[in-house]
């Protein structure tokens, strides 16, 4: 990940120096600026990528909790705000305001490294949140611009999380498709993805290539090996990978006229 940038705003000069020592001490982060008052931090920020705000709620002038307010407008992504006091009764006021943390001074270094830890990590989940909005954004306009293709296309494609990646899975690479409670989950040559939302409403975003065996099954009839009979005219679907997957005397007929089609 990216070093994130960080804002100190404080304005007892010891305490600040020895924020600004220790934030600049710790990996993965990149001290913007120290200021005294919030009017310097305001000319410190313009046009600065903050990632975390350390600030002391109580200041002459303008507080923390208003200047959080103010650094919220300045940016298209709020920072991540830590405050900081020697008081306890504004601890309330800060989450409600959605803080990621509230440092009662005095505060060691560890508790500080805990306070930018779950700072980094909201950051991390707010960057994923934007990329995975950006691809959905691009598979969107995609979809948008196929309006006009003939009824069963669907979009083609999904966006899967993979190990903290966003991937494009398209129709050809799912072999089948089970549903599992309010989700489902592609299974594309021996992997597994979970994707949001019913069997049903999948459905209508794949192509004419893909068919119902079951009430909670959909196969794609290219990845589709050979067919068993089972016992009482039940009939299995082998998939090219290896998998099995049952096919229901209800889509029995259904299935062998696709695959004769």
């Amino acid at each position: 990940m990216r070093r994130l940038g960080v804002l100190v705003v404080e304005d007892e000069e010891l305490a600040r120096e020895r924020m600004a020592r220790l934030v600049a001490e710790q990996p993965g982060f990149e001290l913007l600026a120290a200021c005294g008052n919030c009017a310097e931090a305001i000319e410190a920020a313009a046009g600065r990528n903050v990632d975390v705000a350390l600030l002391d709620i109580q200041m002459p002038g303008i507080s923390g909790m208003e200047f959080s307010e103010q650094l919220a407008a300045l940016h298209a992504q709020p920072p991540v705000v830590i405050f900081v006091t020697a008081h306890k009764r504004f601890a309330l006021d800060a989450f409600k305001v959605h803080a990621a943390d509230y440092l009662l001074k005095p505060f060691d270094r560890a508790r500080l490294e805990q306070a930018l830890e779950v700072a980094r990590e909201r950051c991390r989940a707010r960057d994923a949140l934007g990329l995975a909005e950006r691809i959905q954004a691009v598979v969107g306009e995609a979809v948008d611009a196929r309006n006009a293709e003939p009824r069963g296309i669907g979009s083609g494609r999904f966006v899967v999380r993979d190990n903290g990646r966003f991937l494009i899975v398209r129709n050809e690479q799912i072999d089948w498709i089970e549903a599992d409670g309010r989700d489902c989950v592609l299974h594309c040559a021996g992997r597994e993805h979970r994707v949001d939302g019913p069997l049903a409403e999948l459905a209508a975003r794949l192509s004419d290539r893909f068919v119902q065996v079951s009430r909670s099954s959909l196969v794609n009839i290219d990845s589709i090996a050979q067919l068993q009979e089972m016992f009482k005219g039940d009939l299995v679907a082998v998939m090219k990978s290896g998998q099995e997957v049952p096919v229901s005397r209800r889509f029995r007929t259904q299935v062998l006229e696709r695959l004769a089609g």
